[in-house]
């Protein structure tokens, strides 16, 4: 008997020992979760200045031409072949199908649907045609007719709370037909050196032309509209298309 008495108390002892961790446990979760619930989310005011869609002094291609006594034909081209457009500026990036319509070698024309527009280049700039390692000479060029239009956001920390850059979230719709774009954060095409926003200061995006893959539009489009995101804060504009 009183070693059974003896083991009735131990485990006893044990039973009071876990309860006692297991409601000391408990009130230290309420204590976490009553400090959780008096933390105040961010509450910051990020509004538009501007949004603009103009066209800039440089940029991505938009028309190419060739002109018989105007541009050069070079030698050695094959028609078909993506070829560099090279400039004596800025420009990169841009590629397009060359042509030569009686195979002699000699660029006579273009093929419009294959042009990659680059970025940087000027309206009315002569580029050469670069094929690389293909046997041409690299003396034929185009002339640029046209460059594409770009945007530019400005947005502004209305606000009393400093933000950081990199929680803005920005979507530029069309109203007619209506159709919205794909959310982009701003700091996708920012390079400037802030990574805060402090209260009552502006900045600016690069310019830079829409892409379907990061918009959801394609280069030539003229959307309207932009909206800004940051936790629970929003604005919207009409963009400014010149």
């Amino acid at each position: 008997m009183a070693g059974s008495s003896v083991a009735a108390m131990v485990v006893g002892t044990v039973f009071i020992m876990i309860f006692g961790m297991a409601t000391v446990s408990l009130v230290d979760s309420v204590n976490e979760t009553s400090k959780n619930s008096d933390y105040d989310l961010p509450d910051p005011e990020v509004v538009f200045v501007e949004v603009t869609d103009k066209q800039e002094a440089t940029g991505p291609i938009s028309t190419l031409s060739w002109t018989g006594g105007v541009n050069s034909g070079g030698s050695g081209y094959t028609s078909g072949t993506t070829c560099s457009l090279v400039s004596s500026g800025s420009g990169t990036g841009a590629t397009i199908e060359v042509f030569d319509g009686d195979t002699d070698g000699v660029i006579d024309g273009l093929v419009p649907a294959s042009l990659v527009p680059g970025n940087g280049y000027e309206s009315a700039e002569v580029v050469s045609i670069d094929c690389g390692s293909d046997g041409s000479d690299g003396t034929a060029t185009y002339t640029i007719t046209a460059i594409e239009d770009q945007n530019t956001i400005t947005i502004r920390n209305s606000g009393s709370e400093t933000v950081q850059l990199s929680h803005i979230w920005i979507t530029i719709s069309d109203t007619s037909p209506t159709q919205q774009g794909t959310p982009f954060l701003f700091i996708e095409h920012y390079t400037g050196t802030n990574v805060y926003l402090f209260p009552g200061e502006d900045v600016s995006t690069d310019a830079f032309p829409l892409s379907q893959a990061t918009h959801g539009f394609p280069i030539g489009d003229d959307p309207d509209r932009a909206f800004l995101a940051i936790y629970n804060h929003n604005d919207a504009v009409s963009v400014t298309i010149t």
